[in-house]
This record gives structure tokens, C-alpha cells and sequence, in this order.
């Protein structure tokens, strides 16, 4: 059986910890909009970014936005919302290191000055020392022995609960309450079940499911197991509540049923091995020298991908654009003409998001996946001098780096790219 690694455990701690720690959490919170600072950009991955969106979009507040996203569009997007007079920019990385968390820093940084800013990582990283350095309005510690996606009880998710003036106490006194046995009761069953997790929960928690996904997904995917959750295909199995104020019952739930899900099918729940190999093509795809031939690796057509499903498999389309509410729709109806075409469940995910959720799992987990990925000329870039590259750059390279370490595990891909990014006629499966 695979041991998981011993000092990554404690979020099991969290409600408690973070319990004691919420009066300093909702004292600097009501300081910020004492002083004018009454919005929040969360600049973040994985687990950093969604637990906060998630209880934003779950509370309702109009006053948190996350960018989680390294296309130009996106970056502007944010830009126009995040009045730099009245914004709270809040830096999430564990390592300190996130490529897209310090790209965004980069660029906002150049709008907002040093008391705008705060950061969440580990002690003694590059941004803590920069944050001390430029004397931020707040350095909060990542808890070392908590990986990021099992960090929503944590800092991570409950200082931005506080930002929006949520009630904390309230929702981690009820994670303290959580049904343990239910919780690896609920993860055994989905251990032994079929390899798929669908994922809805209903309204004001629906968002709860895009978190649950990037846990289940990056905690098992690998050694060539894995379960694939679908969301929003049908109610997700253990779903209680609709009480916003129980989603630290929920997030603690699921870590607990996740790492019961890892035991079942031998695998660390903690580690993620496959999710470096992309960040390192990436890098030498953005260290390509000027002139160099840009096209991406061979791929399938996308007809050839659709051709090339067999019973068991799933589809997963990936696209490199700026999420809008146009953009949703019309992925959700590529997503049913995939599904229709091949007969699998599709699941749907922006970039470079996915690689920080899903991307471990569509590498290291079962070869039963259709990849279909989709870049699109920018309208417009953006450039980041302190890391020599552009917005755009970074995303193409981040994009072509993933198709890379796919076809280096044998997954079946098809790369389709825009030069009109409303021109989606080139996508489907036949």
C-alpha cells in the first residue's frame, strides 16, 4: 500500500486552528474597508484561487473576483474591475513561486502600491521576504503541513471569507462538527465505484463542485488510476446541504472522503508527479529562441479524436481563452455535441486553470481520456518585463507544454488552433 506523506496532514486540524485565528482574520478584514479597501482580486491557482471563489460565488458577494487565468483578456478583465484605489490584492502561492500568481503580481503591482497588497505562502519563500521587504499590508503563513488543494479551511480560504465579511466562526464550528465515518463511508463508495464522480450541488453552492473536482482529480490521478468527476452531469453522491454556511462541512467532508477514495485505489493522496512534467515544457517552449519555428506538436484532427473512442473513456475539452458567460455557453453545447458524437462523459475546463485541478489526473491517471485543446490568437497582449515575456507567450507556452506531456503518456490528443477565437465551427467531433 502507498504511504502518504507523513507532514501533509494537517488539514485535519484546520477548523480548530483556523477557529483561534479568525479574530485576527476578521480584524484585518474590517481594517481594509475601514481604509477604502472594499474589493478583493484573489491572484491564485488551484486550490488558492478556488475555495475563495467558491465561497464568494456560495455567499453571494460581488466584492471578490479571482484570476486564475494567464490569457491577456482575462488579465484586462480583471484590470477593469479591480479599481486599484479601493482593491485588495491578495498573492496566494504555497511555493511562493506560482508562475501565474507572480505574472499577476507583476502586472498589478505597476497599478497599486505596496499597502494594496497581501500574500498567502509558506514561510521563508520568495514572496514572503518580498512582501516583508516592500512592506505589504499583510504576509499571512501557508500551513506547511497542508497542501494547497486540502487548504480551504485554512488561511487560504478563510481570509477571503473575511474580505467579504462572511461568517467564519459560524461555518468552521460547524466543520468541527463533521460525520467522520460518513465521510469515509462516502469516499469508499466512490473508491470502489466505477471510476466516475458526477458532481452537482444545488443552489447557492453549485460552484462547490468545480473545488471538489480539482481535489478528487489531482489527489488520485496517477499510476494509472484515477476517478474522473464529471460536473454538474447529476447530484453528487453524499450532498446534505444547500446552506452556504456548511461548506466548511462539505470542504472537510470531502478532503476526509478523498483521501479514504486514495486508499482504495492504492495512490499518495498528497503528491501530484505528473503536474511538474507540463511546468517544465512550458518553460522551454517560452525559452524557444527568437525565430524559432512556433507550430505546436502533431496531434489528431478533432474527427480523428472523436474516432478513436472506445466504451470507458471521457472527453475532456480544454480551452485557452478568457472565461465569459458567452464562452460558458458555448462550451457547454460543444460539450453536448462531444458527448452525443462519442457516447462518453465530457468534461470541460479554461487554461492554464485545468493544470493546477484536472491536468494530474489527465496525465496520470487511466489512459481513458479524449483531449481536445483549443488556443486562440489573442485580441491583444500584455507584457511582464520582470519575467521577459508577454501574457500571451506564457499561455501559448503553458498550453503547448501540457500537449507535450500528454503525448509523452500516450493520451490520445487533438490540438485545434483560432486564428478567429469566434470561429468555433473547427471543434466539432465530425
Amino acid at each position: 500500500m502507498t504511504t502518504p506523506d507523513p507532514d501533509r496532514w494537517g488539514w485535519r486540524d484546520a477548523p480548530a486552528r483556523s477557529g483561534a485565528e479568525w479574530p485576527r482574520l476578521a480584524d484585518f478584514a474590517a481594517r481594509a474597508r475601514t481604509e477604502g479597501l472594499d474589493q478583493t482580486l484573489v491572484c491564485g491557482m488551484g486550490g488558492s484561487s478556488l475555495a475563495p471563489w467558491v465561497l464568494a460565488e456560495s455567499f453571494g458577494s460581488k466584492q471578490l473576483r479571482v484570476l486564475d487565468s494567464t490569457d491577456p483578456g482575462a488579465v484586462r478583465a480583471a484590470e477593469r474591475w479591480a479599481d486599484p484605489s479601493r482593491t485588495l490584492f491578495l498573492i496566494a502561492s504555497k511555493s511562493g513561486t506560482t508562475v501565474e500568481s507572480l505574472a499577476a503580481l507583476h502586472h498589478f503591482f505597476r497599478l497599486a502600491p505596496p499597502g494594496h497588497f497581501a500574500a498567502i505562502t509558506d514561510p521563508g519563500t520568495p514572496l514572503e521576504r518580498r512582501a516583508r521587504e516592500e512592506q505589504w499590508r499583510g504576509v499571512f503563513a501557508h500551513p506547511a503541513d497542508v497542501g494547497g488543494r486540502y487548504a480551504a479551511l485554512t488561511v487560504v480560504g478563510m481570509l477571503p471569507l473575511a474580505l467579504i465579511g462572511g461568517p467564519g466562526a459560524e461555518l468552521l464550528e460547524r466543520a468541527r462538527a463533521v460525520d467522520l465515518e460518513q465521510a469515509r463511508a462516502l469516499g469508499a463508495g466512490i473508491g470502489d465505484g466505477n471510476g466516475l464522480l458526477p458532481l452537482e450541488f444545488p443552489p447557492p453552492i453549485q460552484s462547490l463542485g468545480m473545488w471538489v473536482e480539482q481535489l478528487v482529480a489531482e489527489s488520485t490521478g496517477k499510476g494509472g488510476r484515477g476517478v474522473v468527476p464529471i460536473v454538474a452531469t447529476g447530484p453528487a453522491p453524499g450532498a446534505r446541504t444547500a446552506d452556504p454556511v456548511d461548506l466548511g462541512r462539505e470542504f472537510l467532508s470531502w478532503e476526509y472522503a478523498t483521501v479514504e477514495i486514495c486508499r482504495r485505489i492504492d495512490v499518495n493522496p498528497f503528491d501530484q508527479p505528473d503536474v511538474e512534467a507540463a511546468k517544465v515544457l512550458a518553460r522551454a517552449e517560452l525559452a524557444r529562441p527568437a525565430g524559432a519555428p512556433a507550430d505546436g506538436p502533431r496531434t489528431l484532427t478533432p474527427a480523428g479524436l472523436a474516432a478513436a473512442a472506445k466504451p470507458g473513456d471521457y472527453v475532456a475539452i480544454l480551452v485557452y481563452l478568457p472565461q465569459t458567460r458567452e464562452h460558458d455557453s458555448r462550451l457547454t453545447a460543444l460539450g453536448r455535441r462531444w458527448g452525443d458524437a462519442t457516447g462518453c462523459p465530457v468534461t470541460t475546463a479554461y487554461g492554464p486553470r485545468y493544470l493546477h485541478s484536472t491536468g494530474q489526473l489527465h496525465k496520470g491517471g487511466p489512459n481513458t481520456g479524449l483531449f481536445l485543446v483549443v488556443t486562440a490568437d489573442p485580441d491583444g497582449d500584455i507584457t511582464i518585463p520582470e519575467l521577459n515575456t508577454t501574457f500571451a507567450k506564457l499561455e501559448r507556452a503553458q498550453a503547448i507544454g501540457d500537449i507535450k506531456a500528454l503525448l509523452a503518456k500516450g493520451r490520445r490528443v487533438a490540438h485545434v488552433h483560432l486564428r478567429d477565437p469566434e470561429d468555433w465551427s473547427q471543434l466539432a467531433p465530425r
